[in-house]
């Protein structure tokens, strides 16, 4: 954990919590660091120079603000490079220029071919091999820490359905390891972390299970959500691992009441501040914007309305 932090925190110690550095991260342990070029028909640019092959993934990413999301690619990129989700698939080897294309509201990325491309910076504990079990991690995974987690899934109705896939809402979040939930019958959950990482069954549940384990679904099928009854539902975190495994119960409300999980050791928790400091992220009409102190910024730090 200490190596991600030094990547993603101290930059953010060392420039401000809006500080511009955007790159490219690859199979969720490589960062090619992006730097800033001129502008273009309106749009701020980044930079970054990738090498990949076929079979990788790839992500936009804040350093800053440790956020990864995807945006659409231009029609005017090379081909081997698909859309899925908050990621870019990749079927092709080579060196690309990828060029992070900031304009609110009409955020794109232009794939080109590259030059100049390096190996990147490992980042340890961000779904590569060998990630810590801080913080309540397992082996598979990394430290929780600095990664919100919410439940997903038909909760109560349109309030919770399929559509809130996209949506982060607080009142699903798993605040200190635990979330309360009120369902209708027919409910069922799965998780989703901030980074955009869904967590799933691999075996089918009923409601008479009172506890689930959740694997990392991102790259396989077969995915089933946990069944919930009807009724109010104290849920707590046993074990947790960001990109790993994560372990679910149902408990009666005294458990709950007296329930705590934090997701950082002491020497994680001297530096998740620097990370968290009051920021929230959020996906508005498919753009990421932050919130600090209530004020709402857009990825260029530019204060919006």
């Amino acid at each position: 954990m200490k190596k991600i932090f030094t990547l993603f925190a101290a930059m953010v110690v060392a420039a401000g919590m809006f500080a511009q550095n955007y790159g490219i991260l690859v199979n969720g342990n490589t960062y090619f660091a992006g730097s800033k070029v001129d502008e273009f028909e309106g749009f701020v640019q980044y930079l970054a120079h990738v090498q990949l092959k076929s079979g990788d993934f790839c992500q936009l990413c804040d350093a800053d603000n440790k956020a990864v999301w995807a945006v659409d690619i231009n029609a005017a990129s090379v081909a081997g490079f698909t859309r899925n989700g908050d990621k870019y698939d990749v079927s092709v080897d080579g060196c690309f220029d990828f060029y992070i294309k900031l304009k609110y509201g009409a955020d794109e990325l232009y794939i080109g071919p590259g030059s100049n491309c390096g190996s990147g910076i490992p980042v340890e504990g961000q779904g590569g091999e060998g990630g810590g079990q801080q913080g309540g991690g397992e082996e598979g995974g990394s430290s929780a820490c600095g990664h919100d987690f919410y439940a997903i899934g038909w909760i109560n109705g349109a309030d919770a359905g399929e559509a809130a896939y996209d949506k982060y809402d607080d009142k699903y979040l798993f605040a200190n390891g635990k979330l309360a939930i009120d369902c209708q019958m027919g409910s069922y959950i799965a998780i989703k972390d901030f980074d955009g990482n869904f967590y799933y069954s691999k075996k089918q549940t009923t409601i008479q299970d009172t506890k689930v384990t959740m694997d990392w679904a991102n790259g396989w099928a077969g995915c089933e959500k946990w069944a919930i009854p009807e009724g109010m539902n104290y849920i707590i975190i046993r074990k947790i691992a960001f990109k790993g495994q994560i372990e679910l119960e149902r408990v009666d409300k005294a458990t709950f009441d007296a329930y705590s999980l934090e997701f950082c050791d002491e020497e994680d928790a001297v530096e998740t501040p620097t990370v968290k400091a009051n920021v929230t992220k959020t996906i508005e009409n498919g753009q990421v914007v932050l919130i600090k102190d209530g004020v709402r910024y857009n990825l260029l730090g530019a204060q919006l309305q």
